[in-house]
């Protein structure tokens, strides 16, 4: 069975293969392949890392926890050194201006021609522009269901969300159980402590009874 590790590799290193080929590399060996796509993953989950915890921190609202952010993922790119690192905020202020220089080369990149070369080499060949993944899996589809096929799975849309029931107890799902965990819990060490103080005097006034003075 392929588990998610090995499928996240073998969709992520035709992206390699392309970044190669837009750089001039004719051929690689497999190793350096597999290499290359694992540290451009750990790259990816570094910078996922770093996007939520900006977001966690940004956002205090329970409702927006999970709400990620343009400045979220700007932060992240500079934590990982994706942009230059800018001018503490005592200099821009001193200048009178925002210090842009990495989202600036960041953007020269994205719009140069080192990134078209790429996209060019990973759409080259079909004329409906799709990247290689979308060819793949047209190629492979032989059945009318298009690509509902593959709903609730990582190469299509995600399936909607259904309840998950829990037999036994008194508790019939998660959600229930959720619910019930955020309740304030009562206190019961005052009860159990009133009640034993009262067993003890209890006790106390029938050992006194049965004493002859």
């Amino acid at each position: 069975m392929t588990t998610p590790q090995a499928l996240h590799h073998s969709l992520l290193r035709p992206c390699i293969l392309h970044i190669l080929r837009a750089a001039g590399y004719h051929s690689t060996r497999p190793s350096v392949l597999d290499t290359l796509t694992d540290l451009a993953a750990r790259y990816m989950l570094l910078l996922a890392q770093a996007t939520a915890n900006h977001a966690a921190l940004n956002h205090t609202e329970p409702e927006l926890a999970l709400e990620i952010s343009v400045q979220d993922v700007r932060m992240a790119l500079q934590d990982c050194g994706a942009l230059i690192p800018e001018k503490p905020m005592v200099e821009q202020e001193f200048d009178g201006e925002e210090d842009t220089r990495g989202m600036d080369a960041f953007l020269a990149w994205v719009q140069g021609p080192g990134n078209k070369e790429i996209r060019r080499v990973a759409l080259e060949g079909d004329s409906e522009k799709q990247d290689y993944l979308a060819a793949l899996k047209k190629k492979h589809n032989t059945t009318t269901e298009g690509d509902t096929r593959y709903n609730g799975t990582i190469l299509g849309k995600p399936a909607e969300p259904r309840a998950v029931k829990v037999e036994g107890g008194d508790v019939s799902s998660v959600k229930e159980w959720a619910e019930r965990l955020k309740r304030p819990r009562q206190d019961t060490s005052i009860v159990s402590s009133r009640r034993q103080s009262s067993d003890l005097s209890s006790l106390a006034d029938e050992i006194m009874d049965g004493i002859e003075f």
